[in-house]
């Protein structure tokens, strides 16, 4: 049995706001973050009306609220029966470590015993539906989350290619898998313990978590995440152009911000980002599907030494794509002449040379694969090209944006020419 003290409560939150927080202020940036469930209250007028409330309580002036009850024993890791006995009666707070705080630890040694845990807390989503991942990514912990990730408890791209896809689905919205999930035994008890699951169904937690790799400069980080690349990359097939027609680049707002990120980032990032690279099996030459996005913003942003640099680099990209696909056509055409001279005419060998290419505007992407008469020598090619729709006042910038989308129409007529 205990007696309320509004002056005691006061002297026991005093002492341990003070020995958990770094200031009164941010504890009730921490206050308000979970109450109202959201991330930008730093400059929030009502930190400091929080503020004077917490001081009245801390004098004993004012009686701390029931609805603050439940947040200030999350906060502070003690029972409610703690706070309002002002730490007399020390009922156990059942080892109070939660998602939202080990997501916010620097203890490594916390964060082992976390995932230790028998109640498998981290595998999860707490009162809020939010996992230590969640909340991790909120906070912008990278330790914790590169720790996870370099201890392998979690990863965000897995090994295995059959468990990558990417699709809109009925209700247009979009769903990928890049084969996330974690090691951390699940215990047997019907559907707890899903933070696999969680992870293969959020296609934005990788979005976020390569935005936190951007912050970082960590390249390692970003190839571990595959942060270039799309599951629809291993999926696309130049022999399924029905695949790739009915094929959208995934939106959302976190995609979205990381590509600001990827923008706003050093020439090392811009670097990564807008480089050609390669997706086995062979004759698959991709760059980053958001690249015109990303040389957009550099413009709009005028920053014209980048804009020059990569402008180019950009042009040379859709320049070795366009000699790839006139060399294979070059190559078909040599050897329907001379497999088929006597049968097909000009005009007829060279429509039946263009019948397999496909191209859609929406995303850049193309596809080619020679006549399926020429049997085993068949051979086939994708990609993708980058056009920009921005313009520039200054004078160098524009000429690289009008080479650019010249190369990038260039793909576009023989499309048109085909289907004449």
């Amino acid at each position: 049995m205990f007696k309320i003290n509004n002056s005691e409560i006061g002297k026991y939150l005093s002492r341990l706001i003070k020995d958990q927080y770094s200031s009164d202020r941010r504890f009730c940036i921490e206050y308000l973050k979970l109450r109202d469930d959201r991330n930008d209250v730093e400059n929030s007028d009502d930190i400091q009306k929080m503020q004077n409330r917490i001081c009245q309580i801390n004098k004993g002036n004012k009686r701390i609220q029931i609805d603050d009850l439940p947040i200030f024993s999350e906060l502070l890791g003690v029972s409610i029966e703690n706070i309002l006995s002002a730490g007399t009666s020390t009922v156990p707070a059942t080892n109070r470590k939660s998602n939202y705080l080990i997501a916010h630890s620097k203890d490594p040694d916390e964060w082992k015993s976390y995932i230790a845990r028998d109640d498998k807390l981290i595998l999860n989503p707490d009162e809020y539906n939010k996992t230590a991942i969640d909340y991790a990514l909120e906070c912008e912990n990278y330790d914790f989350l590169r720790y996870l990730i370099s201890e392998e408890y979690i990863w965000f791209v897995g090994n295995d290619e059959k468990e990558y896809c990417g699709a809109w689905d009925y209700k247009n919205q979009y769903f990928s898998s890049f084969g996330a999930g974690t090691k951390i035994e699940r215990r047997k008890i019907g559907n707890h313990d899903a933070l696999g699951s969680h992870m293969k169904e959020q296609a934005d937690l990788r979005f976020k978590m390569i935005s936190l790799a951007i912050k970082h400069k960590d390249i390692k980080m970003l190839d571990r995440l595959h942060a270039r690349e799309f599951p629809m990359l291993y999926t696309i097939t130049p022999f399924s152009p029905s695949i790739l027609q009915n094929t959208k680049l995934p939106d959302s707002d976190d995609l979205n911000h990381m590509i600001r990120n990827i923008a706003a980032g050093e020439n090392e990032i811009l670097s990564y980002f807008l480089e050609e690279f390669q997706i086995m099996p062979a004759h698959r030459y991709f760059v980053f599907p958001y690249a015109g996005q990303v040389l957009d913003a550099l413009i709009r942003q005028k920053r014209n030494s980048e804009c020059k640099r990569f402008l180019k680099q950009a042009i040379d990209h859709n320049k070795q794509i366009q000699n790839k696909l006139e060399k294979l056509v070059d190559t078909a055409k040599t050897n329907i002449k001379h497999a088929y001279d006597d049968v097909y005419s000009d005009e007829i060998a060279e429509k039946e040379i263009w019948n397999q290419y496909y191209f859609y505007r929406d995303t850049g992407f193309f596809s080619y694969h020679t006549p399926p008469i020429l049997k085993n020598n068949v051979k086939s090619f994708i990609a993708n090209v980058i056009h920009i729709t921005e313009t520039s006042n200054d004078s160098e910038v524009k000429y690289l944006i009008d080479e650019l989308n010249e190369t990038y129409d260039i793909f576009v007529r023989y499309y048109e020419k085909k289907k004449a």
